[in-house]
This record gives C-alpha cells, structure tokens and sequence, in this order.
C-alpha cells in the first residue's frame, strides 16, 4: 500500500505543476478599427457596423506584448443592439515575428452586448466575451468590450469619424485550473496514510 502511494503522489504533484502553468490574460488591448461601413450612414440610425481589416493596436498592457503595436487587427460585423450575438474571432491580431515579435495570436469571442448610447453624433457599446490567445502560457479569460464611434455632425461623408475599441480582462475570480481539488485529494490520501499507521500502531 505504501509503495503505491509513493507512486502516485509524483503522478499528482505533476498534474498539479502542469495545471498552474497558465495563467488569465490580464491587462487590456486598444485598438483603432479603421475604415469601416456604417448601415444606415448616419450615427443616429446606425443599425449594423461593417467589418474591418485595416485596423491597429495603439496601446497595450498587461499580458499584452508590446510588440503588438501597430499591429494590424481584423474585426468582423456586428449588429447594433443589445443582446447575444456569439461571434467567434469577433477580432484577431497576430504579432509578427520580424523584427520582435512574439508570433502569438490574440482574439477576443463577443458573447454579448451589454448596452448601446447612441445620439446623433456618437454611438457607443459596451459587450462581454472571452479573450484568448494561442500562447500556451496563457488561458480563455472573461471579457469586457467597449466601442465607440464620434463625428460632429453624425455623418461619415460629412464629418471625421473616430472608430476606437477597447479589451479588457473581466475582473472576476480566475478559476484555479483544479489546484484545489488536487490538493484536497492529496491531503485526503496522507490522512488515509496517516490512519493506517496509528491502526497498525494500536
């Protein structure tokens, strides 16, 4: 009995480094969208927003390299309203390699919007979702989205428009990747351990 709890406490000390490798993306991602199209073309009326491939990380924090600056984002359509909207890779960025790069990529899933101002000369979102990136370092962190758009006089042809995004990691309790429960199950096994002994001892 011993001889198998020798050997199963490497097993379970092993899965629990494993699980604490990852960690949330913290920090927050700005990206201005670019060009996009506007249906109906005026601010106030807008019910859907084009999608766009020319736009730029402008600022970066936390689990964001810095290198992603400047990098370009793809972002796909969306409907103006609140509500769920489940779009996967709703924009992606990807830090290339030359000359500093990372290579990763960083994505964000809208799961919702959560609320809509819209006036005649402005329009903003705020919405919910997942972060994600293929670096292995990093796991799936809940998200939140904000989304603006601004001109004078409420009309692309007729007035400069600014189209600015921001990403944030969801301040929320991060899950621990099942580190208390192995623990827990380690300490269950030492006082099985533990028992036995004192029965053999009496």
């Amino acid at each position: 009995m011993y001889t198998s709890l020798a050997k199963l406490v490497p097993i379970l000390l092993g899965t629990l480094a494993l699980a604490a490798q990852a960690v949330p993306i913290t920090g927050q991602i700005n990206i201005q969208t670019g060009s996009v199209v506007l249906t109906p073309n005026m601010l106030g009326a807008v019910t859907d927003v084009g999608g766009s491939s020319n736009g730029r990380v402008t600022a970066v924090e936390g689990a964001y390299p810095a290198a992603l600056m400047g990098d370009f984002v793809t972002y796909k359509p969306f409907i103006v309203a609140v509500g769920s909207q489940s779009i996967a890779t709703f924009w992606s960025v990807t830090d290339t390699l030359a000359p500093i790069g990372t290579g990763f990529n960083y994505s964000f899933d809208l799961g919702a919007i959560t609320s809509v101002i819209q006036t005649p000369t402005n329009l903003f979102l705020n919405g919910a979702g997942t972060l994600r990136s293929n670096n292995p370092a990093l796991d799936a962190t809940p998200g939140l989205w904000s989304y603006g758009i601004n001109s004078a006089d409420g009309s692309p042809t007729g007035g400069a428009f600014s189209f600015q995004s921001n990403n944030v990691a969801q301040n929320v309790a991060v899950p621990d990747g099942g580190n208390s429960l192995i623990l827990f199950g380690i300490g269950l096994i030492g006082v099985g351990g533990l028992a036995r002994s004192f029965k053999f001892i009496a």
